[in-house]
């Protein structure tokens, strides 16, 4: 890990040497939000730190929004600071190149050299602290044009008066662009920053380029549903509560708040779905359930989608027990400790994330060979050595087989597809359900259950939110059928799998009032 500060000092921290006891003064250096850690995707590079060292690093800004912010601003500022220009390549080197006039060493040789080696060659210790250094020295850069083009003053300043000023100018040119991830406005059809009537002060940042996109209404409207008994079912959104009166299948008992009766008995309203259904009955806050934030939430999903897309649909009913809302900040950390236990399972079921096998199509490199020797023929002939060229053509003519090349034959093996099916692909979140499904689909569910209980101690859970949530009613549903009938062999997988055994009477009558099995699971 590379740090340097305005000064010029430069620090390299060899992170391979600290484990398992990381110093605590780093930790709370890198986790102080009012400590800037600016460079080229800063927050990509925390991630690692969260996944390996439970770090949250805090205080990240991405330069790329600092460089399109000053291109902005220079486009309709003076000509003499390069007014018009594109703000071109976005990497660390082209910003180099641009704002230092220096290019930095990127040899590959260096780069996929021993970093864990127990002493650094010099060449290495230069590699790395360029890089820091080049990105400190482009925030200073950018700054410093940002807010000559906010103060004509500025160029008149002494040097001393002005590096007086640098540390609030940092801060404040920053100010709205902490934590966020890069996402280029010109990728999009109506891109480009927020205007800003102070050019290098803070700068609102447009939903659509924040790392998560935040909820512009509340998840829970807490409508309610009674029975024909106007007994509370649960709770709903207004468009559903309204759609069963415009369906003519409810009416209309109160407006504040909505509440809608059915006219028609709803099925499974027996005492043990009731028990699950406490919770659907209850108001929910429209806050994060870890910290009580009140604002900028997004919905979280507790058993991730590449998972529950593959449940059967016993599962997939009622899933809004596994929604819950986060603000920014707990989301992405939920996320981080996901990745944590994403590669634990991916380890546990050989289901590799990231790799070949995880991939529908992969390319066949002697075709990819093929394509590529024609279309230099084609292209660049003129250009090549004729040993090169000699070469090339071996490469077309075995591949079709042939003394002799044709037009026609370069043309065809210019434009072969490459791309190949993955026969042996499947993809991970299928391959860990396939798994489960021999001990228990449950056991999953309640992994991420329990993994988000543990990792993030969320504080305002919704009362009646538990592990265990629908087991139950599965129990229940299970005891309706035969033993040999197919439904049961569907609930005794979801309970303990193909390879599990489970003992439950079979009684279709069942009295889930009177049920020692309901009183059991109690």
């Amino acid at each position: 890990m590379q740090l340097a500060s305005c000064s010029g000092l430069c620090v390299l921290v060899r992170l391979s040497h600290m484990k398992p006891n990381f110093p605590s003064t780093l930790k709370t250096f890198l986790e102080d939000k009012s400590v800037l850690k600016v460079g080229i995707g800063p927050i990509d590079d925390s991630s690692y730190l969260a996944v390996d060292y439970d770090i949250k690093v805090q205080g990240c800004v991405d330069l790329r929004y600092l460089v399109l912010q000053c291109h902005r601003s220079e486009s309709s500022g003076p000509d003499t600071l390069g007014g018009g220009k594109s703000a071109g390549g976005m990497g660390l080197n082209a910003l180099s190149q641009k704002y230092l006039g220096r290019t930095l060493d990127k040899d590959w040789r260096v780069r996929a050299s021993n970093w864990e080696a127990d002493t650094l060659t010099k060449r290495q210790e230069r590699y790395a602290a360029e890089d820091a250094l080049a990105g400190i020295h482009i925030l200073v850069m950018l700054v410093e044009r940002l807010w000559v083009l906010s103060s004509p003053l500025i160029p008149f300043l002494p040097l001393p008066r002005w590096h007086h000023h640098l540390s609030t100018a940092v801060h404040q040119t920053c100010q709205g662009l902490l934590d966020l991830k890069f996402c280029n406005p010109t990728r999009h059809q109506n891109g480009g920053l927020a205007p800003s009537n102070r050019p290098g002060l803070s700068m609102k940042m447009k939903t659509s380029y924040r790392s998560y996109c935040t909820r512009k209404g509340p998840l829970y409207h807490n409508c309610q549903l009674w029975a024909p008994d106007d007994e509370p079912l649960c709770t709903c959104d207004p468009k559903k509560a309204f759609w069963y009166v415009e369906k003519g299948l409810g009416e209309l008992v109160s407006e504040d708040p909505v509440i809608v009766r059915l006219n028609f008995e709803p099925a499974g309203r027996s005492l043990a779905e009731r028990e699950d259904g406490k919770f659907y009955l209850q108001e929910r806050q429209n806050i994060c359930v870890v910290c009580g934030k009140n604002e900028s939430y997004i919905r979280k999903n507790v058993v991730p989608h590449e998972y529950r897309k593959h449940f059967p649909d016993i599962l997939k009913d009622h899933q809004s027990h596994d929604v819950v809302l986060l603000c920014i900040d707990c989301h992405r950390q939920s996320n981080l400790h996901d990745n944590t236990l994403r590669s634990k399972l991916a380890k546990e079921f050989n289901s590799p994330i990231g790799t070949e096998q995880d991939v529908k199509v992969i390319m066949d490199s002697s075709l990819k060979s093929v394509r590529s020797a024609a279309g230099a023929l084609l292209q660049n002939r003129a250009r090549i050595p004729q040993k090169r060229i000699m070469k090339l053509e071996n490469i077309v003519k075995n591949f079709f087989e042939i003394e002799e090349i044709t037009e026609d034959h370069l043309q065809n093996a210019a434009t072969l597809n490459v791309n190949i099916l993955n026969e042996n692909y499947q993809a991970h979140g299928q391959r860990i359900y396939e798994a489960y499904k021999k001990v228990g689909i449950v056991k999953l569910e309640q992994r991420w259950r329990q993994h988000f209980l543990d990792t993030m101690k969320p504080h305002y859970m919704p009362d009646g939110w538990s592990v265990t949530h629908n087991i139950c009613k599965i129990h229940l549903k299970m005891s309706h059928y035969p033993l040999d009938h197919p439904e049961r062999l569907r609930y005794k997988i979801l309970l303990v799998g193909s390879e599990g055994m489970i003992d439950i009477p079979y009684n279709p009558q069942q009295d889930p009032v009177n049920s020692k099995i309901f009183w059991e699971l109690h």
